[in-house]
């Protein structure tokens, strides 16, 4: 009797109080490895493809207690600045199921040399249903009046900021339309209600540029340099707010061993503590988590269980593992006398003369101050040496940032250029002296 009275106070819980991922936030113990989980600006923000599963099953031994399967993708791009990222999200609580899929545009800025803002939306859609087989009186209106398997649209947006510290702030509003389960049709609920929850995280995650660990080639050790790491010890704080649930604040510390086991434990207020390990092997990464059960299901449910599968895809992206960085004019104080050539070709002759400089030019003009004038920008805003040579051919001013007499070294600052300033068509030109 009791056990049937847990699970009707579920299935109330999961009509009125939970929807599914975007639409009232499921618990991730592992949000540590898959930030994505909770805010869309973390989608593809780290320097791999990769796919994870997550699987968590609530209150072991109840039947009809929530069940919540995750499958994400997560695509950053090479010298790009965006992200493609997608969701798909399965939520079983009693005769209800909700499956979700959402698609991702993740976008960064840099607005100082160590800090980057990154941007997160996503949209997709949601179908909710109920399993009429275990249903025995069908003219209920509750039951009646609900559509199986009926469409609607879904939405979350997030931001977060990264430093060079290790220190991260990120804020996301779940859910941007309301949702609604009694719906008579597909693609009726559009009310848009963005603040009834929200997330905010905080969280220590350093990247480290490079590290030489010790590994065993059958009975032989050799040195091996990892790139792309992050500290060993990591802690996070998450809060999140529903106008229907309340509040929920949670603390998590992971700490590393070898960069191929850890240990993790989590507090989560009201609730009790969890305790997390994990393993890597290669490209793939296994993790468990456990929660003892709570008061409310004390002595009927165990507690709840979660395991995550990530999978690394290909080689890790080099935009993520060293950002570009401009090679520099070398300058003495004073500047260096402006030139004009006779003979200005643009860049791509494969064949290069010995005497031929290459330069990298972000902008040109028709008049000396507008060239003048974006010198001194480059400088104050951007921190570049910048400077101007004159064509005597078809009386342009150009405004260079790198000369070399190698074709490779040019186009790869043109490269970095491209990518770390906001210049359109950006381009090598070549002077034969």
């Amino acid at each position: 009797m009791f056990k049937a009275i847990i699970v009707l106070f579920l299935f109330v819980v999961s009509i009125f109080g939970h929807s599914s991922f975007s639409q009232n936030l499921a618990v991730y113990n592992h949000f540590y490895s898959t930030p994505y989980l909770y805010n869309p600006a973390e989608a593809a923000a780290y320097g791999f493809r990769n796919v994870s599963l997550n699987h968590r099953q609530q209150w072991r031994g109840v039947e009809g207690a929530p069940v919540v399967t995750t499958l994400t993708f997560e695509s950053p791009f090479d010298y790009k600045k965006y992200g493609l990222s997608a969701t798909l999200n399965n939520y079983n609580r009693g005769l209800l199921s909700t499956t979700d899929f959402l698609a991702t545009y993740s976008y960064y800025v840099d607005i100082t040399k160590t800090a980057t803002v990154h941007f997160g939306i996503s949209g997709g859609l949601t179908s909710n249903s109920i399993d009429l087989s275990q249903i025995s009186d069908l003219s209920d209106p509750a039951i009646s009046n609900y559509l199986e398997n009926n469409l609607q649209p879904i939405s979350n947006v997030g931001l977060k900021l990264e430093t060079a510290s290790g220190i991260n702030f990120g804020a996301s509003l779940p859910s941007l339309f309301k949702p609604v389960y009694n719906n008579m049709q597909s693609f009726e609920s559009f009310d848009f209600s963005p603040f009834r929850e929200f997330t905010l995280m905080t969280y220590y995650k350093k990247r480290i540029d490079y590290k030489f660990v010790t590994r065993y080639n059958g009975r032989f050790k050799k040195r091996v340099r990892l790139e792309n790491i992050y500290s060993p010890f990591q802690i996070y704080a998450l809060y999140h707010y529903s106008d229907l649930l309340g509040q929920r604040l949670e603390l998590l510390s992971t700490l590393s061993f070898n960069e191929l086991f850890w240990l993790g434990a989590s507090y989560r207020l009201n609730y009790g503590m969890s305790g997390i390990v994990g393993f890597k092997m290669k490209k793939l990464e296994f993790s468990y988590a456990y929660e003892p059960s709570t008061k409310l299901v004390e002595g009927v449910a165990n507690g709840s269980h979660e395991i995550q599968l990530k999978f690394v895809i290909g080689d890790k992206i080099k935009k993520l593992i060293e950002r570009p960085k401009l090679k520099p004019l070398t300058r003495t104080e004073e500047r260096a006398p402006r030139f004009s050539s006779q003979d200005v070709q643009h860049g791509g002759d494969e064949n290069q003369v010995q005497q031929r400089k290459y330069y990298v030019v972000v902008k040109e003009f028709k008049d000396f101050n507008s060239a003048d004038k974006l010198v001194k920008k480059l400088k104050a805003d951007e921190d570049i040496i910048a400077d101007i040579f004159f064509n005597e051919k078809n009386g342009i001013y150009y405004v260079y940032i790198y000369e070399t007499f190698s074709r490779r070294d040019a186009y790869k600052d043109k490269k970095a250029a491209e990518e770390l300033l906001n210049f359109k068509n950006i381009q090598v030109i070549i002077v034969d002296d």
